[in-house]
């Protein structure tokens, strides 16, 4: 799909209040994206999925390598607006001093070709690893199919916290599960 055209499809699923996007990556699959943030509790019964990516340097990188930090894992896409629009609010967690070295950041990109994802950082810089989904499967594992989705992962390595929809500047919900993790 050219990319003007997934613009003006994307541009119409915004301007219809954000129901659908749709991803020239998924050709034509649906995503649901939620209208704002809602924080909510990993369900008890579902097991932490395994999440084995690569960045776009090519490096392997396990959920595991992780322990004993708070993960905050985000998933996104560059065509997705709300995604964009949080960028800045998650760039301001992984860079925040009262975090460093407890709390890692991680973008988990949905399906984008690496030269989109590089062209898209080059005007958005994102102070935190990127990790490729190149088939999706993760994004399935992960996530309800809403974009963007993030999720709280305990310094055990079990997902804790989901927060589904767009992070918007001043909600402090997903600041205050990183510094409940934090306190445990």
């Amino acid at each position: 799909m050219p990319d003007r055209i997934r613009r003006h499809l994307t541009a119409a699923a915004l301007a219809l209040g954000g129901a659908v996007l749709l991803s020239a990556a998924a050709f034509g699959t649906a995503l649901a994206a939620a209208p704002e943030a809602q924080l909510r509790a990993w369900p008890d019964k579902q097991p932490t999925p395994a999440l084995r990516l690569v960045d776009l340097d090519g490096r392997a990188w396990d959920l595991a390598q992780l322990r004993g930090k708070v993960v905050v894992v985000n998933f996104w896409a560059s065509w997705c607006g709300p995604c964009v629009q949080e960028l800045p609010v998650l760039g301001a967690l992984a860079q925040r001093e009262a975090f460093r070295n407890r709390v890692a950041v991680v973008g988990v990109n949905y399906k984008e070709s690496l030269d989109a994802i590089r062209a898209f950082g080059a005007s958005h810089p994102i102070p935190y690893p990127v990790l490729r989904d190149r088939s999706g499967d993760m994004f399935k594992a992960w996530t309800a199919g809403v974009m963007p989705t993030t999720v709280v992962i305990d310094r055990q390595g079990r997902a804790r916290w989901r927060s589904v929809g767009e992070i918007v500047p001043g909600d402090t919900r997903l600041q205050r599960s990183i510094e409940a993790l934090l306190a445990e």
